[in-house]
């Protein structure tokens, strides 16, 4: 009996001082993050050697703020083996690979976001970005309308609609769109010139 209880409280201990180093690391790591010692951030968090969900995505942050892309993707790419519906890694994954322009897997990255979370108007609203920068004025659509079913008064969707309706040559539907970004920025010189191209 004694040797069980012996057993489970050094079991117990075990896991509060590994919660308190993890804790402790993290900590030490938001200070060097802050200092931008970015290298002294990694370090701290690779010493702890763990491989968490948390630890992988910070370290993708962390790679990434250092410009070490290829490492901040490997972690990125952790951290969504081991939470695999995780939104969140996924909007981290796609930081390093816009740096390194990859944008066919950033696309990628955000249609699997919108498997798992259909409505997100962040990641609807980039698939339309991307879709109108390749010219695929349909695809684009379909997306920044998802984005203005949810919020239709938001500035930047109606612009971009505006502006793939106008590339369309459908003039009267853009001068809508592009009418309601301006209620919303009476000041946007965006918008106005896109409105002196009708």
């Amino acid at each position: 009996m004694k040797i069980r209880l012996f057993a489970l409280s050094l079991f117990v201990s075990s896991i509060l001082f590994a919660q308190q180093n993890t804790e402790l690391a993290f900590s030490k790591s938001y200070s060097f993050e802050y200092e931008t010692q970015y290298t002294k951030a990694i370090a701290v968090l690779l010493d702890l050697n763990i491989d968490t969900y948390q630890i992988n995505l910070r370290l993708g942050w962390l790679n990434y703020l250092n410009k070490d892309y290829i490492k901040s993707e490997s972690y990125y790419k952790k951290a969504v083996a081991i939470e695999p519906a995780s939104v969140e890694a996924r909007f981290g994954h796609v930081l390093p690979l816009s740096a390194l322009g990859n944008w066919n897997s950033v696309l990628n990255v955000y249609l699997e976001i919108i498997k798992y979370d259909p409505n997100n108007s962040i990641a609807n609203y980039r698939i339309a970005s991307i879709y109108y920068s390749r010219k695929e004025y349909g695809n684009a659509s379909t997306y920044v309308n998802r984005v203005l079913r949810l919020y239709p008064f938001d500035y930047d969707s109606n612009l971009l609609y505006g502006k793939i309706l106008l590339a369309q040559g459908k003039n009267m539907d853009a001068k809508k769109y592009l009418g309601k970004a301006l209620e919303y920025n009476p000041q946007s010189d965006e918008v106005k010139a896109e409105l002196k191209k009708l």
